[in-house]
């Protein structure tokens, strides 16, 4: 087109196309492959893809599409996150399940780290809290190769046909808008739309037949829930994702448990018993979230007698630190204290200990003395990571079936032995004791053995 417009050039259109063809030829089609059409029930298929919005209210998001599809039927499930991490994962797969009532015996995956670790060889190494997942809802997971989407055609043409007739041509108000019209495109549209290859069945027609023969959903879904320790700041809250979260001021200073799911937040006491239930805000949106009767904390935070009260329920050694520290520094003695305490968020309560009673042999009663004691001597914080015992159980039954019994040592005796001697040439020659030992079998070996020695022992000499 630029050619056109310049009046120095007087070629034709005919030569910019061909310059053009040489200079970016067309891709080659490749040959489609074919698909083999499971059994009904028999495969699932389940995929991430990623996609830009720009909402009508001003705002840019990017969004996480979990998928899952039914080979047979070509039914599909889209769930919208901000992240593809594990716990969005086993919770789409939760929803797909109810939405599509039942689940498949399989389900084909790619190289992602929250179902696939690693690879030894040909073997996938699956991750073992997903493991847990499938176990309980009886599936058998499939790692695809890496680099081969024709694994796994079903699903990546439902992101492609998603693409096309979902998000062309549409816009969104703001989040709830597009989930709205998500789910009534998947029931209205996507879900009436005929199959060419399924003599124009549609796939809800195709799942009331594949319907009978899905693995059915166990009483009590599988809690897809995030599990964290917080401790509640100075103030009465707890942080998650840049929000925080208010908490009654009885809990100022404490280590909670927090289970966090893809709508709410509950933090729950020492005593495992509920203490505050939050809204979920968006990531990073930076509120402050307060619910009726979560006051909030004077600037000063809690005073000495509520300090005294925490710092005694630590350990042996706490009482006597912060009684050092009030007669130290009398004017901001519950300053120190609050942020001695916040320390606990970060290490363990029994490293947070073992830092004041150093500190108190050296008479160092400050908040920053405790920091870098713990810098130099403890590790941050790390939740262990437990595995369900029902999948134990599970495994350890697996395993039986398949045991090997160990053998006694002695019956590798009566093996035959093939191996050769390490080393090519004539052998040694036989030790002056040799002659009165009984002769072998192999004794005509033996003797040319000999006189080959006594012949190098004559030459030599």
């Amino acid at each position: 087109m630029c050619a056109r417009q310049d009046p120095a050039f007087d070629g034709s259109y005919t030569i910019v196309k061909e310059l053009v063809r040489t200079l970016r030829p067309r891709p080659v089609v490749e040959v489609s492959t074919p698909v083999e059409e499971p059994d009904p029930g028999k495969i699932a298929e389940c995929d991430w893809a990623s996609i830009l919005i720009d909402f009508k209210n001003g705002t840019r998001r990017r969004l996480q599409i979990f998928g899952y599809t039914l080979a047979y039927s070509h039914r599909r499930y889209y769930r919208l996150y901000d992240r593809a991490d594990f716990h969005a994962l086993l919770d789409g797969h939760v929803e797909a399940f109810d939405h599509l009532e039942g689940l498949a015996a399989e389900c084909k995956y790619d190289g992602q780290k929250t179902v696939v670790l690693r690879w030894e060889g040909p073997q996938p190494i699956y991750n073992p809290r997903f493991i847990a997942f499938a176990t309980y809802y009886l599936f058998q997971p499939r790692a695809c190769r890496p680099g081969h989407p024709n694994d796994k055609p079903h699903v990546e043409l439902s992101f492609r046909a998603l693409r096309i007739s979902f998000f062309n041509g549409r816009d969104f108000h703001d989040l709830d808008d597009l989930k709205t019209q998500l789910a009534r495109w998947m029931t209205g549209i996507d879900d009436e739309r005929p199959q060419r290859r399924k003599q124009y069945k549609t796939p809800l027609e195709l799942h009331a037949e594949e319907q009978p023969h899905l693995i059915a959903r166990p009483c009590h879904a599988y809690d897809t829930a995030r599990v964290v320790y917080r401790v509640c700041d100075l103030e009465g809250f707890v942080a998650w994702e840049g929000n925080r979260y208010s908490l009654p001021v009885e809990n100022v200073t404490e280590l909670l448990p927090v289970r966090i799911t893809q709508n709410e937040i509950f933090v729950y006491g020492q005593a495992l018993q509920l203490i505050a239930q939050h809204e979920l805000r968006p990531r990073g949106a930076g509120e402050l979230v307060i619910a009726p009767g979560h006051r909030l904390k004077p600037d000063r935070g809690p005073n000495l007698d509520q300090l005294r009260t925490a710092y005694g329920e630590l350990g042996d050694g706490a009482g006597i630190f912060l009684a050092g520290l009030e007669r130290a520094q009398p004017r901001s003695a519950a300053h120190h204290a609050r942020r001695i305490l916040a320390f606990r968020e970060r290490y363990q309560t029994d490293d947070v200990l073992a830092a004041m009673n150093h500190a108190l042999q050296y008479g160092a009663f400050e908040h920053h003395a405790i920091e870098r004691i713990l810098a130099a001597r403890a590790a941050p914080r790390r939740l262990d990571e437990y595995v369900a015992e029902a999948t134990e159980k599970k495994l350890a039954a697996i395993v039986r079936q398949s045991r090997t019994e160990p053998r006694e040592l002695s019956m590798y005796d009566a093996l035959p032995n093939w191996s050769r001697p390490a080393t090519q040439g004539p052998p040694p020659c036989p030790s002056p004791h040799a002659s009165d030992a009984a002769p072998s079998p192999n004794s005509e070996q033996m003797a040319e053995s000999s006189s080959d020695c006594a012949t190098t022992s004559s030459d030599s000499d």
